[in-house]
C-alpha cells in the first residue's frame, strides 16, 4: 500500500473510531433505492427459476445448460466447474438478500451484487458459450 493510501486510510479510521453501536448498525444496513429495469428483470427470472426448481444453487450443476456443457472439452468443463461454484454462491447471496425481510427489495447494494454475478457469468460464457440457464 502506498504511503498516501495508508495515510488516507488512517485518517478515515481516526474520524470514525468512536461510532456508537447504533451508528455502526445503521452504517452496515443496506439502503433502499431504485434499481434499473434489467436488474429487476434478472431478479424475477432467477426467482422464477428457483421457485420452479429449475435451478438450485445448492446443486450447482442445475445451473448449467447440460447439452452445451457436455459438448465442451474436458479442460473447458474443468474451467466452468471452478467458476460454477463461485457463481452458485453469488446467486445464493443475491437470492437471499432479495428474499430477506431485513433488506430492501431494491437497493444499490443488490444491484452491485447482480452486476458482479453478471460479470462472473459473462466471463465464462464469453469463452465457453451460453452454458447457464439464466
Amino acid at each position: 500500500m502506498s504511503r498516501m493510501a495508508s495515510s488516507n486510510l488512517a485518517s478515515l479510521m481516526a474520524q470514525h473510531k468512536n461510532l456508537s453501536e447504533e451508528a455502526q448498525k445503521r452504517a452496515g444496513k443496506a439502503i433502499s433505492g431504485d434499481m434499473d429495469d434489467p436488474h429487476k428483470q434478472f431478479l424475477k427470472t432467477i426467482a422464477a427459476l428457483i421457485e420452479s426448481k429449475s435451478i438450485d444453487y445448492h446443486l450447482p450443476e442445475t445451473l448449467l445448460e447440460k447439452d452445451i456443457y457436455e459438448r465442451l472439452s474436458e479442460g473447458a468443463r474443468a474451467k466452468v466447474d471452478v467458476a460454477l461454484l463461485n457463481i452458485a454462491d453469488m446467486l445464493r447471496h443475491v437470492e437471499q438478500f432479495y428474499r430477506s425481510t431485513a433488506t430492501p427489495d431494491e437497493s444499490p447494494h443488490l444491484q452491485t451484487m447482480i452486476e458482479h454475478l453478471w460479470s462472473m457469468k459473462e466471463r465464462v460464457e464469453r469463452e465457453h458459450g451460453n452454458v447457464f440457464k439464466f
